[in-house]
């Protein structure tokens, strides 16, 4: 009787531990069914938002980086990409990049500062010397510095593409001077920034998400906006502003996050690829920005766009309406503004 009841007892036991087993495997594939970080045989779905509509840099660059990822991981790696602000604003995009409900995004770098004060730098007016300048910042240490402090809020930044040297559009009157900005109404993004910015140019500074820019100018709720030429251009909001001055107020970089928890699931040579092809793809969107940005000019002159250029511009007028910004922003970010006018 004492062997049977042994026997009982190590067969439910044998048992129970077969079951755990067979239910630990259960949920392991259940956790891999979405296609994020699984086994090797899996397909990792990455779902991605982006503001570019098609034929912008943005849009052009992601589709060529999307397609490179999908080879070097030999189709591992697949990618389900809504553009033209189809799935909302920036704000809105990289809240979801946060949260997970948007795997990754090309975020204008002001829209980054919400969430990771310390690169705002990258936007501080009449920064950089010229594109070289930005470029080694970006692509060095300091910009390494600033990507990696996107972690510490769920975000992995992965490299600083390219939005462009914003330039001033109204539909007002030509900007020449600083003076010529009193009193407009200048959508800017949230940012305390640029709002600072805006405020110190002597114009009304109103946050406004990006898709809600043209119907704005139209109804008249705002004057202008600062834009790239190929956003002015694409977006079509031309058609509302006609006066376009290449003042260059700011760079505008365009920040390459994905969600850092999946980030972290992934496997670590899926990582690499997607950080290694994000840093070329970086460089390369950059050139098709700036190939494509003469076009955009030349059309943009045959729809009555009315373009200021820089020499036809006081731009020392801008340059001296803007140091109070600096002078209020020097405690926090004093030393990195040194750092990049370091850099050679």
């Amino acid at each position: 009787m004492k062997r049977l009841k042994l026997f009982l007892m190590i067969t439910a036991t044998l048992s129970l531990l077969m079951l755990t087993a067979c239910g630990g495997d259960t949920a392991k594939e259940q956790a891999n069914s979405n296609g994020k970080g699984g086994n090797d045989g899996d397909v990792i779905t990455i779902k991605v938002g982006h503001i570019s509509p098609d034929g912008q840099a943005y849009a052009i660059g992601f589709d060529e980086y999307a397609k490179a990822v999908e080879k070097a991981t030999e189709g591992k790696v697949k990618f389900e990409i809504f553009g033209n602000g189809a799935l909302g604003g920036e704000r809105e995009l990289l809240e979801g990049v946060q949260l997970g409900t948007l795997d990754m995004s090309l975020i204008t770098t002001g829209v980054v500062t919400n969430f990771v004060p310390e690169v705002a730098v990258i936007e501080f007016p009449f920064l950089f010397r010229d594109l070289d300048h930005t470029y080694k910042t970006l692509d060095g240490e300091v910009g390494q510095e600033l990507l990696d402090k996107m972690s510490a809020v769920n975000l992995k930044g992965i490299a600083f593409w390219e939005n462009g040297q914003r330039h001033l559009a109204n539909s007002k009157h030509p900007v020449k001077s600083v003076a010529d900005l009193k009193g407009l109404k200048m959508r800017t993004i949230e940012s305390e920034l640029l709002l600072d910015t805006y405020s110190a140019l002597g114009t009304n500074a109103t946050p406004m998400a990006f898709p809600e820019v043209y119907s704005g100018l139209q109804q008249g709720v705002i004057d202008g906006s600062d834009f790239s030429t190929g956003v002015y251009y694409t977006t079509k909001v031309f058609e509302q502003s006609k006066h376009f001055s290449e003042v260059g107020l700011y760079y505008a970089s365009a920040t390459l996050v994905m969600n850092q928890k999946l980030y972290e699931s992934l496997p670590e040579d899926v990582q690499k690829v997607i950080i290694d092809l994000g840093k070329e793809y970086a460089q390369k969107e950059r050139q098709i920005n700036q190939d494509l940005t003469a076009g955009y000019e030349k059309n943009l002159l045959e729809n009555g766009v009315e373009i200021i250029r820089a020499k036809d511009i006081d731009m020392e007028s801008f340059r001296q309406a803007v140091q109070p910004v600096y002078e209020k922003h020097a405690e926090r970010y004093g030393d990195y503004i040194e750092r990049i006018q370091n850099v050679k």
